[in-house]
């Protein structure tokens, strides 16, 4: 607190009629201001400082990525999440966040390391950290362990995932307005079930605007295998095919560089892609995990974490669409229209694609 000093000269008389007058103008704090959130309004008088409650205990989050926080895809979509999850959950949050533990190998021990350093929640970035989590999950039952895009839970284990179908149809509608050769390629990294589900529904998108186009579906079954998913875009762009849907982390930034070498319309995914191939991407289908993060973060604060689902879609805001300026004069009104009217049946729960997992697809 600072403090002023007021020298003021003249008689005992004055001085102490200016001490009146101060004292007077000294406003009392407003009414209407609001008490400290982890405080209960006073009703009478306000209870001593030394009774203050005690901070409460941060919860320490590890986030652990396959790959790199800066890949513009899978693993910035995880960390930016993250970030926006942790600024705005109903607890303090201590944030650890690791890079590139990829190999299955190297997964274990970090799982452990974190579990053993006392860290409440550990967030296992994607489909191959599930086996080595529930493997460990049981030896650290304080811990509580996030699984991305698994299926398998525990106690202490929830699985985070999206509803990538949505994304899928909408920009199959989009797709199936836009082709001229009527035929279109549809590129993921490994066939899981998120991924899987999107190429069905995107298929499904195209098929409910124009029957007669041919989906190719191609599955590098690698990530990172980024020199094998440019070559499978090239042979598909000479075959034909002038609109690509990738989804797979690492091969979909290759993908989008081939699509900018051959000018061919693709599509984004995961993250706001447009600056990889600015002519190129009609729209990027943007993650949000930031609901999923935040409700782990605060059902853990509650003691209510684990043996369930959190999925990002359109209804919760987890997911959402983000059109390229440049190309978006190109998509026809009627496409747009449709494109529209079917996201708001996704964000009301009306509209329902089916069991997607258990389509089989023809490459």
């Amino acid at each position: 607190m600072k403090s002023r000093r007021v020298q003021i000269g003249g008689v005992i008389v004055c001085m102490s009629l200016l001490l009146v007058l101060v004292a007077g103008c000294v406003a009392p704090a407003p009414a209407t201001q609001a008490p400290a959130p982890t405080q209960a309004a006073p009703v009478a008088t306000a209870a001593p400082a030394a009774t203050t409650a005690p901070a409460a205990k941060p919860v320490k989050v590890a986030l652990i990525l396959p790959g790199r926080a800066d890949d513009v895809s899978w693993n910035q979509a995880a960390y930016d999440g993250m970030q926006r999850a942790v600024k705005s959950a109903k607890v303090p949050v201590e944030l650890k966040v690791v890079e590139q533990v990829y190999d299955p190998v190297s997964i274990e021990p970090a799982l452990r390391d974190y579990a053993q350093q006392g860290y409440d929640l550990i967030v296992g970035h994607g489909f191959q950290f599930q086996e080595p989590i529930i493997k460990v999950a049981p030896e650290f039952p304080k811990a509580h362990f996030a699984i991305g895009t698994g299926y398998k839970v525990a106690e202490n284990v929830g699985v985070y995932d999206v509803k990538m179908e949505q994304g899928g149809y909408l920009a199959g509608i989009i797709a199936g307005y836009l082709t001229q050769t009527k035929l279109i390629w549809a590129v993921g990294g490994v066939d899981v079930s998120e991924i899987h589900r999107g190429h069905v529904a995107f298929m499904q998108g195209v098929k409910s605007v124009n029957p007669d186009a041919k989906v190719v579906n191609n599955f590098v079954g690698d990530f990172n295998d980024l020199a094998g998913a440019k070559e499978a875009a090239l042979s598909q762009m000479k075959a034909g095919a002038d609109i690509v849907w990738q989804s797979g982390d690492g091969i979909g930034i290759a993908v989008l560089g081939a699509c900018k070498e051959q000018g061919k319309l693709c599509f984004g995914n995961i993250a706001e892609q447009t600056s990889l191939a600015p002519d190129s991407v009609i729209s990027s289908f943007v993650y949000d995990w930031a609901p999923v993060f935040g409700q782990m973060i605060d059902e853990i604060g509650a003691n209510q974490f684990g043996n369930k689902h959190y999925w990002i879609e359109f209804a919760n805001k987890g997911v959402s669409f983000a059109f390229n300026d440049a190309v978006k004069s190109k998509i026809p009104a009627e496409a747009l229209t449709k494109f529209e009217a079917t996201q708001k049946q996704f964000e009301a729960g009306t509209l329902d694609l089916g069991d997607l997992d258990s389509v089989k697809l023809e490459e």
